[in-house]
């Protein structure tokens, strides 16, 4: 009986610890994105922000599109009946670069295509995290 009881107590304790390391967070880690709409707006905001604009135009769509070009050329390739219908997704970058959620106004084949990938891509750090990069697909014949 003992035994049981101080084991809870050790649980009940490592609780609180954990408990209190979530509650120390900085100030400045934002939550992320609850919905596409404003993960699509978070996007706008830093894709014009004085301090991130250019991270995202001379570093992360450079890198981008070196990536995913020649990708979504092979899988808009690869469907019987190409999807040419606009679509948009968002992909929150952590501060090592890393993918952390996307969100999408839909998903076409070819979102779905490189969902895959760009779940464990890895991009230049931005310089804030998460930073939300916002990419609007549309095709021209």
């Amino acid at each position: 009986m003992l035994g049981i009881r101080a084991h809870c107590r050790r649980l009940l304790t490592a609780g609180f610890v954990a408990m209190s390391m979530l509650c120390t967070l900085p100030a400045s880690a934002e939550p992320l994105a609850s919905s596409f709409a404003e993960a699509q707006e978070f996007g706008r905001r830093d894709e014009a922000d004085p301090k991130t604009v250019d991270y995202h135009r001379d570093g992360l769509l450079p890198q981008f599109s070196q990536r995913y070009r020649a990708l979504l050329r092979d899988c808009q390739a690869s469907q019987p009946q190409p999807d040419q219908s606009p679509f948009s997704f968002v992909a929150a970058i952590d501060k090592d670069g890393r993918v952390l959620k996307l969100w999408s106004d839909r998903s076409p084949p070819l979102y779905s295509c490189v969902r895959g990938r760009l779940l464990f891509e890895r991009f230049v750090p931005p310089p804030r995290a998460p930073f939300y990069l916002y990419i609007h697909m549309r095709f021209t014949q």
